[in-house]
């Protein structure tokens, strides 16, 4: 005798005329077609008696790096908090990058616009995922493309919580060499000439990017005449 199946049927969903979005390759962003090659880290950037921020592991792609952090607090250790609920940025580490070049990525808020004078470079450090409350936060990180260097400095800063800036150096040789041994799984989804010259064609939305400049480079060469992605302002 079959047993009958465990889940209840979905109920008959009903018809988006308007359901004509398609999935599409984003080059700023991690590649929806590759399995990156985890990298264990385990790498500690600041530790007290109340708390602790690790690089726990690195998620290596031939197009950038994600890194993901994680913040724990003591049970009991008192939390500063500068308003009655705390404010949004206040409840997890403030995260940053700092190349070998001495580039900064990640320094500024959100949305705020660059320093007179400062370089501009095409490097993005953008928030992909993040969750957690109360006594542990976890975030993750995606910087594109691989930087040069033997090394790239995880910064990190949390005041309310008595954690000065403190930062850590991750090998990038062996983030490169995992790089080389992601998955291509297959093609990947087309970015069509309208995503190319439409909002697609600048950083991702939302204040989670953390840039030094609106200038994309696509994988592709842009033909002759052309304006660049990014032109217009933002």
């Amino acid at each position: 005798m079959t047993d009958p199946p465990f889940f209840d049927p979905w109920p008959e969903a009903e018809p988006d005329p308007d359901d004509s979005q398609q999935e599409i390759d984003l080059p700023w962003m991690p590649p929806v077609h590759v399995v990156g090659e985890v990298v264990p880290l385990a790498q500690t950037v600041f530790r007290s008696d109340d708390v602790a921020v690790v690089v726990t592991h690195v998620v290596a792609y031939q197009r950038g790096l994600e890194l993901h952090l994680s913040a724990w607090l003591r049970p009991g250790a008192h939390r500063n908090s500068i308003s009655v609920v705390g404010m949004w940025h206040e409840q997890e580490p403030r995260v940053g990058v700092r190349l070998a070049d001495g580039t900064r990525l990640g320094h500024r808020p959100p949305h705020a616009d660059a320093s007179p004078g400062e370089e501009i470079v095409e490097s993005t450090f953008t928030l992909t995922a993040g969750n957690g409350g109360g006594l542990h936060s976890s975030s993750a990180w995606w910087l594109h493309p691989v930087p040069e260097g033997d090394t790239v400095d995880v910064v990190v800063e949390w005041a309310p919580q008595g954690v000065p800036e403190s930062s850590v150096a991750l090998d990038l040789s062996e983030l490169r060499a995992a790089a080389a041994r992601e998955l291509v799984l297959w093609d990947p989804p087309p970015l069509r000439a309208e995503e190319r010259d439409g909002w697609f064609a600048y950083a991702p939305m939302g204040g989670s990017a953390y840039r030094s400049s609106l200038a994309i480079t696509f994988d592709e060469p842009t033909p002759e005449g052309d304006d660049e992605p990014g032109d217009e302002p933002g």
